[in-house]
């Protein structure tokens, strides 16, 4: 176990040193330049902060980040459920004495939740990073087709307003209505990423650095903003995330965002069957000049990152942005996952990835849950004990 200090004196060397060709496993393109953000305005903590996962992916320093997804808006103060701080984090560092590095959050996906909500989910995220952790922000947006959001509170809508697969698609033809103020989704798009930016705005007040990943997986046919609409075309997602980066960079001035790009596994398995049909990991990347980090999904029973050679070929930062045991798998119900596979498999296999979080748990039906997270499965004290794992501090 090693843990974060004060960034900025372990960060001068990652600034000055030359980049070694293929270090920690990376493609050279990753690595054979000095470290840069997408954004050349982005805050000083912001570009440190970048340096050091940079560090960790081109090898220049040796390990990975431990890390905790806690759940959806204001989810993260739930002490006893199968989301919130208290338990994923707080408990396990009273038991371990090891306090997770980052601490992921997602502001929407079960809910759109209300400003009031997002700042509570924020208020635990500023607490952890004060605490010596990083935070990572989630954005799984509801269907602006289903929820105008003119009344969140009385009607918030439910996780299965961001899915394809019972009708959720009817009347949506083309996902660049997003983009045109003029339309009825295009006016709710504007609605919600005001509210989103407000929320980020806080977090940028209160010196909070974001590895921001909104709209994850575009590159399955689960999500709306996936493959579904427009079929082979990549490219409506890709005007979407640009223009929500002019918005939150250039408008909002969000300079303390680390823009995360993170596909699905093209070799997911789900119940232990293969899932067909999702794109390759690189199908809708965006591009250099507007993403920071590449931090794919990955649910196997032995943590297998299947697609770690193709991520290493975009010149990002390596992470894991979801990384659990399969779903519907050999340990997800049981929760008896042997955690101390996370380290040994990253050293071993995936050098290269600078930090992991994994996901939390969440009930299956009326009698089962998934126990994804580090505290629902087994020995997480070894684990973060491991001298590969960096930990908050």
């Amino acid at each position: 176990m090693r843990r974060i200090g004060a960034l900025v004196p372990l960060l001068v060397a990652a600034l000055v040193a030359p980049a070694p060709a293929t270090a920690g496993g990376a493609d050279p393109r990753v690595c054979a330049h000095p470290p840069r953000t997408a954004n050349r305005h982005a805050t000083a903590e912001a570009v440190r902060v970048h340096a050091y996962l940079w560090s960790l992916t081109c090898g220049s320093r040796h390990g990975v980040l431990s890390g905790q997804n806690v759940g959806h808006g204001s989810q993260a103060l739930d002490p006893d459920g199968w989301f919130g701080y208290p338990r994923l984090v707080e408990r396990l560092a009273t038991e371990t004495g090891e306090r997770i590095a980052v601490v992921g959050l997602d502001y929407e996906h079960d809910q759109v939740f209300t400003p009031s909500q997002l700042a509570a989910g924020n208020r635990v995220l500023a607490e952890h990073e004060r605490r010596g952790g990083l935070v990572q922000v989630t954005w799984s947006p509801l269907s602006p087709w289903l929820n105008d959001e003119r009344d969140i509170a009385g009607h918030p809508g439910q996780w299965t307003d961001t899915r394809t697969d019972a009708g959720q698609l009817a009347g949506v033809d083309d996902l660049r209505d997003l983009l045109d103020p003029t339309t009825p989704a295009g006016e709710v798009w504007r609605r919600k990423l005001s509210r989103v930016a407000d929320a980020l705005t806080t977090l940028r007040d209160a010196g909070v650095v974001v590895l921001w990943r909104p709209m994850q997986e575009m590159n399955g046919f689960w999500f709306w903003w996936g493959s579904t609409v427009h079929g082979d075309d990549a490219s409506p997602y890709v005007d979407i995330w640009r223009h929500m980066y002019r918005y939150l960079t250039q408008v909002r001035r969000l300079d303390n965002l680390l823009w995360v790009y993170s596909p699905a596994s093209t070799q997911l398995v789900y119940a232990g069957r293969p899932v067909p049909g999702i794109k390759p990991a690189a199908w809708a990347y965006p591009g250099a000049e507007v993403v920071d980090v590449v931090a794919g999904t990955a649910y196997h029973d032995d943590l297998a990152i299947t697609d770690y050679p193709a991520l290493l070929r975009l010149p990002e930062v390596v992470g894991a942005g979801e990384y659990s045991a399969g779903l519907l798998g050999a340990h997800d119900r049981a929760g008896d996952l042997d955690t101390t596979l996370y380290a040994t498999r990253l050293r071993d296999d995936y050098p290269a990835v600078a930090y992991w979080v994994s996901w939390h748990d969440y009930p299956w039906s009326a009698t089962e849950s998934a126990w994804l997270s580090l505290a629902g499965n087994r020995r997480a004290g070894d684990l973060l004990a491991n001298p590969y794992v960096i930990n908050a501090g």
